[in-house]
């Protein structure tokens, strides 16, 4: 990891607070942990990745939420040892100068910042050697990191011509399917049509039209229904899920490759995907016969991604005992 300064306040330690902000497609946590470790503050709140959500809409969500956490907690800013702020879709300079005037507006030093894509705060936490990243959510992305950087990726530059494998990329293929099937282009309803036009409560003469304009994050809301239905035996869904496990192996595997990665790699996957156990091992199983030369090791995050970047921020910004 890279080496960074370390900077010492003049608040004692053990009445300082570490902040990590975990963004995604379809939510944001917001996490604060003391001195001690312990988390002291948790709350969910909207999208914060400004491509998708627009630039405004995320400075208010973001401004809005660190307010509420300082009020909550009784903090003042010079109480912050450090916070750390992982965003999908952030892999600019570009990117991160706009989340840095975002937070300089909410009154945080620069200096206290750090600001990443989300992958490297999952990674870092769980492992200081070179290996891989693997988010499957709302979006999927394939990072691999050396001890320094990330230096290559695969996946990840949203829909519709990215992020295989996803929810988004679940969703997709079942309402495309279903389409059709209003179309009458497929004569076989499946029963999780109806489930889809009972979630989005719509007159039948509007179904299309509801479908066809859905956000991302509501395309990835479907991917829940699939996934019931395929426990049930619902052979195209089975198919689907079985088609967006082997996305995930292809996009792993050629990572692995063009990364250089020949011995051991340490694979840390992360994202409501792989909640599904069954899902996860279909993908851990694929990879570990794809890449057969290789000695692969599954690595999953204990705590919830902003939990995880408590542990990173109190890596990146140590403090004195005496402050």
């Amino acid at each position: 990891m890279a080496e960074r300064e370390v900077r010492y306040f003049t608040v004692r330690q053990e009445n300082k607070i570490w902040i990590s902000v975990d963004g995604g497609g379809t939510k944001t946590e917001l996490c604060a942990c003391d001195g001690s470790g312990k988390k002291v503050y948790d709350a969910f709140f909207g999208r914060s990745n400004y491509k998708t959500a627009g630039r405004e809409v995320v400075a208010d969500t973001l401004v809005s939420a660190f307010h509420e956490m300082m009020d909550t907690l009784h903090r003042k800013v010079e109480e912050i040892a450090g916070m750390v702020l992982a965003i999908a879709g952030c892999d600019s300079q570009r990117d991160k100068q706009v989340y840095t005037e975002i937070m300089l507006s909410a009154g945080i030093p620069e200096e206290k910042l750090f600001i990443c894509n989300d992958t490297e705060v999952i990674f870092r936490s769980l492992s200081d050697e070179e290996g891989v990243c693997v988010v499957a959510g709302t979006g999927s992305i394939v990072c691999a990191y050396d001890r320094e950087k990330l230096f290559a990726r695969v996946g990840g530059w949203g829909p519709p011509l990215s992020d295989v494998g996803s929810g988004y990329w679940i969703g997709t293929e079942i309402l495309r399917r279903m389409v059709y099937w209003l179309d009458g282009m497929d004569q076989k309803e499946l029963p999780i049509f109806r489930e889809i036009a009972e979630k989005f409560s719509v007159p039948d003469a509007e179904l299309a039209w509801v479908l066809a304009g859905l956000n991302v994050t509501k395309m990835a809301s479907v991917s829940a229904l699939v996934f019931c239905h395929a426990k049930q035996g619902d052979e195209t869904c089975r198919d689907i899920i079985q088609s967006a496990a082997e996305a995930l192996i292809e996009q792993i595997t050629a990572l692995c490759r063009k990364a250089g990665f020949r011995k051991k790699i340490p694979i840390v996957t992360v994202g409501g995907l792989f909640s599904d156990e069954s899902f996860r091992k279909r993908v851990e199983e694929g990879v570990k016969c794809a890449l057969k030369e290789c000695e692969i090791c599954f690595l999953r995050p204990e705590g919830s991604p902003a939990e995880d970047g408590l542990r990173y921020a109190r890596k990146l910004f140590p403090v004195s005992a005496e402050g």
